[in-house]
């Protein structure tokens, strides 16, 4: 049920995921950096790469590959998943897409990384909600960090964690599993307690003990059927 709950979040969030007409900041200079990417390895220039690129710029939060592919389909259905996820992959080597992983699973988010002003997001590592951040006043702090020889291209921050309704989950699935833990090791400690002991077999150090004792297990037979 927990799961279910989670996941549930998680779909909530990629709907609501829109296409916003008002954006498109660093659009125009992002297509000139792919293109030149494009012309410098002799690949080819497609309308579908054209689109997904526009649709990225005009999101305002990251994204994952499934949730930018539905948003895609939405006007280009013939464009597959892989697809989507390909593009991705050389955006990201072209410079205009950043690619981060906040999740322990592996999960991969993207975002438009041109022309966009400094920000932070504060990210739910198992449901993926996503909160944006303001970072005016921290910015002066971060630039004099970075390097004079560096050239940056954006500055974005994020801050990795569990909200409010994740933590709960976590913390009782954490109890439930310390709890399973020790009824097992109770049960173990029962079943070894109600396991009867071997019995060791009597070391004779004579001739005469054996015969004693034939005759005695003799004896207790013949009271028995008596």
């Amino acid at each position: 049920m927990k799961h279910q709950e989670t996941q549930q979040r998680r779909e909530k969030i990629v709907r609501n995921l829109k296409v916003r007409q008002e954006l498109g900041q660093g659009l125009d200079e992002a297509q000139a950096m792919l293109n030149a990417y494009l012309k410098e390895r002799g690949m080819n220039h497609t309308p579908e790469r054209d689109y997904i690129l526009w649709v990225i710029y005009h999101l305002d939060v990251p994204f994952d590959v499934d949730s930018l592919h539905k948003l895609v389909c939405e006007e280009k259905a013939l464009i597959c998943r892989v697809t989507v996820y390909n593009n991705l992959l050389l955006f990201v080597e072209a410079g205009v897409v950043a690619r981060f992983q906040p999740f322990v699973n592996g999960s991969q988010f993207f975002e438009k990384c041109v022309g966009q002003k400094p920000h932070g997001y504060q990210v739910c590592r198992r449901c993926g909600a996503i909160k944006v951040l303001s970072l005016s006043e921290i910015l002066p702090h971060v630039e004099e960090q970075v390097h004079k020889s560096f050239h940056t291209s954006q500055i974005c921050l994020y801050a990795l964690g569990l909200c409010n309704n994740c933590y709960k989950e976590e913390r009782h699935d954490v109890k439930l599993k310390q709890l399973a833990m020790k009824l097992e090791k109770e049960n173990r400690a029962n079943a070894r307690l109600k396991k009867p002991t071997s019995r060791r077999k009597k070391r004779y150090t004579s001739i005469k003990e054996v015969i004693r004792d034939q005759e005695l297990q003799a004896l207790k037979e013949k009271r028995k059927k008596n």
